[in-house]
């Protein structure tokens, strides 16, 4: 409930008048990557691809969406998520960012499959190092409801822009049960 609290807060502070911000970072982006799994207890190590997308409007919001498909073993893990974020500039290079939005994993394999769905919650800090480097940090907590239950995040990413639109991107994900990491590229826009 801590983490809604924050996410609530930080989606409000996006809607307080102008402030400066990070301008030169792009909430308008698509990100390809490849995406590995290590599943706590078990010798599941699934991985494969995902693709994320967000689009910037109103000057200091996006909404946002992922999809991302990992396989091992006959069994494929698909997870989805959709929905709006805001963003609030604490300095020139540096932003807090909130997201609220629908979540959806999905586990299928041996012709049987389980899914549910329910929401997530992140707030985090996303800012610029010199003109090449991005580097973001954030606390996501997903919540799937009834068996599934909620799980809190640390995530932490980098990027090294090649050009104003075309980046190289590194991601850390770690909860009490997994952790994954994502190697892929940005094009902004």
């Amino acid at each position: 409930m801590k983490i809604l609290k924050a996410v609530t807060a930080s989606m409000m502070l996006a809607a307080l008048p102008l402030a400066s911000h990070a301008e030169d970072m792009s909430y308008s982006n698509i990100d390809l990557g490849y995406v590995s799994t290590d599943i706590d207890g078990t010798n599941l190590d699934p991985d494969g691809f995902g693709v994320r997308g967000s689009i910037g409007f109103a000057e200091h919001y996006f909404g946002f969406a992922e999809y991302s498909r990992q396989s091992v073993s006959g069994i494929d893990l698909d997870q989805t998520a959709v929905g709006l974020g805001g963003h609030y500039g604490l300095a020139d290079n540096i932003d807090l960012v909130g997201r609220v939005g629908w979540f959806k994993a999905k586990v299928s394999g041996g012709g049987a499959s389980i899914s549910d769905d329910g929401y997530l919650a992140s707030a985090g800090l996303r800012g610029k190092v010199g003109d090449k480097v991005e580097l973001e940090g954030s606390l996501v907590y997903t919540d799937l409801g009834g068996n599934s239950g909620s799980s809190t995040a640390g995530v932490v990413g980098g990027r090294y822009y090649f050009t104003d639109t075309l980046a190289l991107g590194a991601e850390y994900q770690h909860s009490s049960d997994s952790s994954a990491y994502v190697i892929g590229v940005r094009f902004s826009f």
